[in-house]
């Protein structure tokens, strides 16, 4: 298998590359896998994402897009990208406050690594953040929300507590 990041420069040491296409294919990945880490857009300068086991990418999941008019949020997939959110949002009438430079990079990956966004006076993706859904390595799956004691740092995890299928 060769896989790379965006620019090529990278070739990934993975045996082997899963793509799930539901929440039941993660969790059997997750837990048939000896070493896993989740795969984003690839748009990465460095190995964090690199493993010599399996690379899970979410770009096959199932797409969810649940907007919630009276809370004013928007609870996407694992695998979906800004590009394919923001004319969503904008049909709905609706629109982030901050978004990823390039359309093709994973919303959860962009979170998952504190990805900055646009503008100097925005928080990081992560900073909007109210929700997120993961696969644990046991294949469990954990909900937190804002308020919870560990949502802080299980925003900005870097795929180490992990496969985030789900954001709001």
């Amino acid at each position: 298998m060769t896989e790379t990041n965006w620019a090529g420069n990278i070739a990934y040491a993975a045996g082997s590359i899963s793509m799930p296409r539901t929440i039941a294919e993660v969790q059997a990945a997750v837990t048939a896998a000896k070493k896993l880490r989740p795969l984003g857009s690839r748009h990465s300068f460095n190995r964090i994402s690199d493993t010599g086991g399996t690379l899970l990418s979410l770009r096959h999941l199932a797409r969810r897009f649940e907007l919630d008019r009276g809370a004013g949020t928007v609870t996407v997939d694992g695998g979906m990208s800004y590009g394919e959110l923001w004319p969503k949002l904008a049909e709905a009438g609706y629109a982030l406050h901050n978004l990823a430079s390039l359309p093709h990079i994973s919303i959860v990956g962009a979170v998952a690594t504190a990805t900055h966004g646009s503008g100097n006076r925005n928080r990081n993706l992560a900073g909007s953040v109210s929700g997120l859904e993961l696969v644990t390595a046991t294949g469990d799956i954990v909900r937190l929300t804002r308020g919870d004691a560990e949502f802080a740092g299980a925003v900005v995890n870097l795929g180490a507590l992990g496969v985030v299928t789900a954001i709001t």
